[in-house]
């Protein structure tokens, strides 16, 4: 969302661009927890039983409404992406207030009072970042990037695989939407110049990104898995290191096949 918004991009398309791109990291990395579990003799902890799933699925059932609600009222053209974050709240409100009885009054309001502040802080790198991009386009920089790629003469390829390794780098030391905000308005005219589809390019740019928030040294998600399961940073950085490799596999195979992220795109209006 925050990339559309920074390159005048439709969100609803950037949507449909990211799924098979998920999927295929996905993939990437069942095939390497399976081969890891093998590898180490771990087996499953119980054998599959119809009665257990049916009973997890209708305790996820109200969970996975929330992106049926979304998603299909986004594509039902009922309702558009800023309308379905608002109806997504609405729906999590009812689900853990009136049939999960799960949060108060009294936390409910705590909860708002916390999602105000941390909208206000976005919002707030939201302008500050619409006036960077303001002075990119009125001083000329990313018009003079544009044209210092160009001399180069350089591959669209190797001007990608660039990209890449800038934002990889980035995402190691600044937040996700800081960094989406800030750059993208150096970085897309870019993309344009070297004929890279700016749809495309936004799942480049959030491929990186999210690999960024669990490499070290910064990465938000480091962290936070350290305060949940209260183990040592060595251990998880050590742990990390094979998923990172297979993330920036992924990150490749999405940058470099961009059908994974335009195929869908021919059944989006």
């Amino acid at each position: 969302i925050l990339y559309g918004a920074a390159a005048e991009q439709s969100v609803v398309k950037l949507f449909a661009a990211g799924v098979l791109p998920g999927l295929v990291i996905a993939a990437l990395m069942s095939v390497y927890i399976y081969f890891y579990a093998r590898r180490r003799g771990i087996r499953e902890g119980a054998p599959f039983r119809l009665p257990v799933f049916l009973t997890a699925l209708k305790d996820g059932l109200w969970a996975l409404g929330a992106p049926v609600i979304v998603f299909g009222g986004i594509y039902a053209g009922v309702f558009s992406p800023t309308e379905a974050a608002g109806a997504a709240c609405v729906y999590a409100i009812f689900v853990t207030m009136g049939v999960q009885r799960e949060i108060t009054w009294r936390e409910f309001w705590d909860v708002s009072v916390t999602s105000m502040y941390l909208t206000a802080q976005i919002f707030l790198i939201v302008a500050v970042a619409g006036v960077f991009s303001w002075l990119l386009t009125t001083s000329g920089v990313a018009r003079s990037a544009v044209d210092m790629i160009a001399q180069l003469h350089a591959a669209p390829w190797l001007v990608l695989l660039v990209i890449n390794i800038f934002l990889l780098i980035v995402g190691c030391f600044i937040d996700t939407a800081s960094a989406i905000l800030v750059l993208t308005p150096l970085l897309a005219p870019i993309a344009t110049a070297i004929g890279v589809d700016l749809i495309h390019f936004g799942i480049i740019v959030t491929v990186n990104l999210s690999i960024g928030t669990f490499t070290p040294p910064f990465g938000l998600n480091i962290f936070m898995a350290q305060a949940i399961f209260d183990v040592p940073l060595r251990s998880i950085y050590a742990g990390l290191a094979p998923f990172i490799v297979v993330s920036v596999v992924g990150l490749l195979i999405v940058t470099y096949v961009p059908e994974l992220s335009l195929w869908l795109l021919r059944f989006v209006g």
